[in-house]
């Protein structure tokens, strides 16, 4: 086998084939192509694909779209990254080109979903067809969305509770959900869409059936991307009222210099007089003069205090 294709299928046993030549013409097949193998470009070619198309499939950015030829169907498409190490949101691009007896898949990164949809396949309980590969391609792709998003929104839903129970949550935290909610929204939106025009295309390729599959997995997108709206906006309230909490604790730290700097500026005061270098102060040839003066300052700002207090500034 060719070192580009990671697998080759028929649909209808599952069965493996070493090379592409020994694919069958007359059955339905699946084969899943890495774009980063050397030669992936010459098989694709083999395979009859014209240039424009091979081009999309080997793209090294891509975004989610839906593009129909005269020969074929190309989809572009993103699942959530679950590689060692990897982050979840940096989302992995699966390339699909859909004729009628042949279904071509792309990576660049390994891509759970698709192995999820190989092993039905070759145990006998996947899709017999081209047209159901996709769909439960596009099926197992919001599978691990869907988790996903659980998953921020049992963060959210946590981030809130230590919020109002005054536990402690960090802005970096919060930061850190936000990124991740505008980094899944950035390609499942456009996911969305290119669903919806599959779904509404007047395409031979998918029945009746099979479209009305496909829109139930684009509205399931749909969905995704109004969770991740609700999620956002439950994490820009939760920013505020963070802000808020840490901007009242600062006011009330102020607030509390500003009383005691408010009790000790008669003792300041008094100090900086008696501290003046010039003749004629009074109590300095006294022995009691230290204790009058310290008195004094007690008791200015004692009296202080108590109008403090008196004014419900204390």
């Amino acid at each position: 086998m060719s070192e580009s294709v990671v697998f080759a299928l028929t649909l209808s046993d599952g069965a493996k084939r070493t090379n592409l030549s020994d694919l069958p013409v007359s059955e339905a097949a699946w084969i899943h192509f890495d774009a980063l193998q050397f030669g992936v470009e010459a098989d694709l070619l083999a395979l009859g694909l014209t240039a424009p198309v091979i081009e999309r499939l080997l793209a090294s950015e891509t975004r989610p779209r839906l593009i129909q030829m005269h020969d074929g169907l190309l989809l572009i498409l993103r699942g959530i990254n679950l590689n060692l190490d990897q982050d979840p949101v940096d989302m992995i691009s699966l390339r699909i080109w859909v004729q009628d007896q042949l279904i071509i898949t792309v990576r660049r990164q390994p891509l759970a979903s698709v192995q999820e949809v190989r092993q039905q396949v070759e145990s006998g309980d996947g899709p017999k067809t081209v047209q159901g590969v996709l769909i439960h391609i596009l099926a197992a792709l919001a599978d691990r969305v869907s988790r996903y998003i659980d998953g921020l929104t049992e963060r959210v839903d946590a981030a809130e509770d230590a919020l109002e129970t005054s536990f402690d949550l960090t802005a970096l935290a919060i930061s850190d959900l936000r990124r991740q909610i505008a980094s899944l929204r950035r390609f499942i939106a456009p996911q969305r869409d290119a669903l919806f025009e599959l779904a509404r295309g007047n395409t031979q390729r998918l029945s009746e059936t099979e479209t009305d599959q496909v829109r139930d997995q684009a509205d399931r997108f749909m969905r995704y991307v109004e969770d991740l709206e609700l999620i956002r906006e439950r994490a820009s309230f939760v920013q505020e009222g963070l802000n808020h909490r840490l901007h009242d604790a600062q006011n009330k730290r102020g607030y509390l210099l500003s009383l005691v700097a408010g009790l000790f500026l008669p003792a300041t005061l008094i100090t900086g007089v008696f501290g003046m270098n010039v003749g004629g102060l009074p109590g300095v040839d006294s022995p009691l003069g230290f204790f009058w003066v310290v008195g004094s300052m007690a008791g200015l700002s004692l009296a202080i205090l108590l109008w403090f207090q008196m004014r419900r500034w204390w």
